[in-house]
């Protein structure tokens, strides 16, 4: 009786993978080159190759994807459907390797390696720069830069690849379908005022908030949206704001200057606001505060320190200030 052998492995290499093998980073950065210039021509001169040679990358991409990438528009060219989600993928390639080279260059010299964040104006002047500062005080050779934008920018720099992750709020204008959203904390605001000031007493009602002179930030940022929101909520109609400033900063100054009351980030306070000159405004009636997240692309493979940064800055955020 014939014993049932077991099965081989089958070593043919499958049709997906032998396409693979033709799609090389310099086909795709040839690609993306003509989708650039929209011209064969100019992308030739552009990269100082032979034309003809060009013309052969593109076609063995075509053959390899099995679509056309480009067609005709006058005296140009232009990206097919495909074409243009062919260049997304190929865009998105090329930065992966060149992290991937990166990444490993610093290996070779000792290095901890590169991280990259985006952030809010607000958590990347206060909590998150102290969180950073000291994380590259225990590993003196980590890489990282921290960008400040507004939140569809920061937002926008991850989805690109720009930064490998992001602390900031959430702008619902763009699409994260695509992006792990962390909830870090929700950043109280507390109203302020002048130590002295007569603007307002030690506790501000409803009634008073509508007519009470406000430094707040300028409209369009989501911190102002906020505080609109919610002041309208309580039944406040509109926020009397005699004075805008795109950070907390100048706020702090004009409220210390007695030109009004402003609602500011609990951690863009001082550590002793009345040694600073200000005063906490209690309002019973009204709670403000501030969703802030941790976003990344749900495809991000993070290397073992920037994990280890992730949850420093998670504890950070986790613990009172």
């Amino acid at each position: 009786m014939r014993k049932d052998r077991p099965e081989e492995p089958n070593d043919t290499p499958s049709k997906d993978l032998l396409r693979s093998r033709n799609l090389t980073l310099h086909k795709l950065h040839v690609f993306c080159t003509i989708a650039k210039f929209n011209s064969v021509t100019r992308a030739a001169e552009y990269l100082n190759i032979a034309q003809p040679a060009v013309t052969a990358h593109l076609r063995s991409l075509e053959k390899s994807l099995g679509v056309k990438l480009v067609r005709k528009a006058g005296r140009n060219i232009e990206l097919t459907h495909a074409g243009r989600r062919t260049l997304a993928w190929a865009k998105e390639t090329i930065q992966r390797s060149s992290d991937m080279f990166l990444d490993l260059a610093d290996i070779k010299k000792g290095l901890i390696g590169r991280t990259r964040i985006a952030s809010s104006m607000v958590a990347g002047t206060y909590k998150l720069s102290e969180t950073i500062i000291a994380f590259k005080k225990e590993f003196p050779s980590a890489r990282i830069s921290v960008s400040m934008a507004s939140p569809y920018l920061a937002t926008e720099s991850v989805l690109l690849g720009d930064c490998d992750f992001g602390i900031t709020l959430v702008d619902h204008n763009r699409d994260t379908s695509r992006l792990e959203i962390e909830l870090l904390w929700r950043e109280p605001l507390y109203l302020v005022a002048a130590i002295e000031s007569r603007l307002v007493g030690d506790v501000a009602y409803i009634d008073e908030l509508g007519t009470l002179p406000l430094i707040t930030p300028p409209k369009g940022q989501m911190a102002r949206e906020l505080i609109d929101e919610v002041l309208r909520a309580a039944g406040v109609v509109r926020t009397n704001s005699v004075l805008a400033f795109g950070h907390p900063e100048p706020i702090l100054n004009a409220i210390r200057a007695d030109v009004g009351a402003g609602f500011v980030f609990k951690s863009a306070l001082p550590r002793d606001p009345e040694a600073s000159g200000l005063r906490l405004v209690d309002t019973p009636e009204l709670e403000i505060a501030m969703p802030l997240f941790l976003v990344y692309d749900k495809k991000t493979v993070f290397s073992a320190p920037q994990i280890q940064l992730m949850d420093r800055i998670r504890q950070s955020f986790a613990e009172p200030a």
